[in-house]
């Protein structure tokens, strides 16, 4: 995926990159076929130039033969002349030997002549590019001389080449004249348009450059841009998603950036909370905030009630710190909210395991004190029934005497039981079968008021390393709490079940009886707490400490859900499978 993003964004700049070459390759071709074009109309130009010069040459030579004034030397001057024209080179004649008769540079006059072009009636003219020693390039064109057809030649008179013979043939003449025209201005044309080709390749070579240069900062730009937003992204989704709340103000008090969670902490609505004066919401003087905004001290950990628009407090610790500019210039300031209420109901709960460890330790002296006397007090009790056998009324005192003995030691049972430690003795348990040894405890006492008492626990249910003697009193007295609180023909349900994970058990006791009312709901489990007269106010307490004691929690729901009455106490356990799946 991020070679395909790579290739997307080099994509431009090879496409620019491919262009270019294309152009210089077309520039390449275009400049090539100008310069033979050019090379050709030149050569043609140059070649038509010749030949006019050399006609020219002839007609020169005609008309001093006809107006009889040509000399020994005419021909010669003529040649020497026309040689001085800047754009010719050399211009020279040959004998049918090839020897220079004539030549414009008068040094070169008898020699040999190298170049000896072959003419004839099919082929008058010839020509040839070559270049001389000083590296001119000389355009040669050769062609025969005929200045005229006959030539009556009079006594005393010396004819063209000085021999004084009359010409009386065109055939007589094997004479060639060749002239070699510079070509200079051709090369410096020549030169000019390679010059300007490559100029114009530079310069699209500079442009296509300058364009993949702009590719790539662009590009650059983008994955900076976008690493940028990406960056942001991420530090916005960290800020969002803070254990704690986070805000920001400047110098004003206006907010600048928050968090949901501190929306959430202060009571307010994402909607028009831009710009917000933090002032109509939080104390700044309370909290420390307008020190920290006027004199840049900061604020670390200080606990704040906030009170809520609904009129929920809300517990939290305040922590602010200044925003300093380069100047060190206060611009605004950040404040971490911490919500305490996790760590206020843990200290709450440190509280009451404290307050019911003082009363556990109160209790058991208690009652170890009273245990001795009560054994005492019973076993005269009962020595005064067994002797007063024949007093009716004084036995029958007696009598009651050993009940409220027996009443006075449960309850120090009791006392005993939740003063003394209880750690559990973990065994792989079936939730099931103890869930039906306690239905069978009770089911007297229900079948006697007409109480339903059902069972829904998954016969299926693997089993659990519990301490099941100290679940199973803890069931038992829920159910008996259940069993005092439901009217005659009432119903009773006990269930349990499993999170998904596995990890937690949840065993509960629902009742319809009339339920718990909210101002009690919060003592119900605190020692000796009762509603009913004969209550000790023990029994949920032990629960309580049972399922503490296996690092679980228990609740009460009450009304039940969707309903006007009833109630459901549910402990809730961590537990491990032992990984039977079958039941022994």
């Amino acid at each position: 995926m991020r070679i395909l993003k790579l290739k997307r964004l080099y994509l431009p700049a090879l496409s620019i990159l491919a262009v270019v070459v294309l152009l210089l390759v077309l520039i390449s071709i275009s400049t090539y076929r100008n310069l033979k074009r050019q090379e050709k109309t030149v050569l043609t130009f140059v070649h038509q130039q010749g030949l006019a010069i050399l006609h020219t040459l002839e007609a020169g030579a005609r008309a001093g033969m006809i107006m009889n004034q040509w000399g020994k030397d005419s021909i010669g001057n003529l040649i020497l002349e026309t040689g001085k024209d800047e754009n010719i080179a050399y211009v020279y004649l040959i004998d049918s030997q090839g020897i220079v008769v004539h030549h414009s540079n008068p040094s070169f006059g008898g020699m040999s002549s190298a170049w000896r072009p072959k003419l004839d009636d099919g082929n008058p003219v010839q020509s040839r590019v070559r270049k001389l020693a000083d590296g001119t390039q000389v355009y040669d064109l050769a062609k025969r001389f005929s200045p005229g057809q006959t030539v009556v030649m009079t006594p005393g008179y010396r004819g063209m080449m000085g021999s004084g013979i009359g010409m009386s043939s065109p055939r007589h003449s094997d004479t060639v004249i060749v002239l070699g025209l510079k070509m200079t201005a051709f090369e410096a044309a020549r030169r000019a348009d390679i010059h300007h080709a490559v100029v114009m390749a530079a310069i699209l070579v500079a442009l296509g450059t300058g364009a993949l240069f702009f590719i790539f900062v662009i590009q650059n730009y983008y994955l900076v841009d976008r690493t940028l937003e990406q960056t942001r992204d991420y530090t916005r989704q960290v800020v969002a998603n803070m254990a704690n709340g986070l805000l920001s103000i400047d110098p004003e008090g206006r907010i600048r950036s928050y968090n949901r969670l501190a929306l959430e902490l202060l009571g307010l609505k994402e909607a028009g909370i831009d710009g917000m004066d933090l002032k109509s919401v939080m104390d700044f003087q309370e909290t420390g905030i307008d020190r920290t905004l006027s004199i840049r001290q900061p604020v670390f950990e200080r606990e704040y009630l906030h009170r809520q628009k609904s009129g929920a407090l809300m517990p939290m610790t305040l922590s602010v710190t200044p925003i300093l500019d380069e100047k060190e210039t206060c611009t605004g300031a950040v404040i971490v909210l911490r919500d305490l209420r996790e760590i206020k109901k843990l200290e709450e709960k440190i509280r009451h395991s404290e307050k019911l460890a003082a009363i556990g330790e109160l209790a058991a002296g208690v009652a170890h004190e009273i245990r001795n006397p009560l054994s005492s007090i019973k076993g005269f009790a009962r020595f005064l029934a067994h002797s007063l056998s024949d007093r009716v009324q004084e036995k029958e005192y007696a009598e009651i005497m050993v009940k409220e003995v027996d009443r006075i030691n449960r309850v120090v049972n009791d006392l005993l039981t939740f003063a003394r430690p209880l750690e559990p003795e973990l065994a792989p348990t079936d939730v099931l079968e103890l869930a039906e040894h306690t239905l069978r405890l009770v089911e007297t006492d229900a079948r006697s008021r007409d109480i339903k008492i059902r069972s829904i626990i998954d016969p299926d249910l693997k089993r659990f390393f519990l301490d099941a003697n100290q679940i199973t009193q803890a069931l038992l007295n829920l159910m008996l709490n259940a069993l005092q609180e439901v009217d005659n023909g009432g119903s009773i349900d006990v269930g349990a079940d499993v999170n998904e994970s596995g990890t937690r058990l949840s065993i509960w006791v629902e009742d319809d009886g009339p339920g718990i009312p909210r101002d009690k709901k919060k003592k119900i489990f605190d020692p000796f707490f009762t509603t009913r007269e004969k209550g000790t106010g023990l029994g949920l307490a032990i629960v309580h400490k049972i399922v503490e004691n296996h690092r679980g929690e228990i609740w009460v729901e009450s009304p039940l859900p969707g309903k006007t009455r009833g109630s459901r106490f549910v402990m809730s356990l961590p537990v491990e499978s032992p990984g039977i799946d079958e039941k022994p």
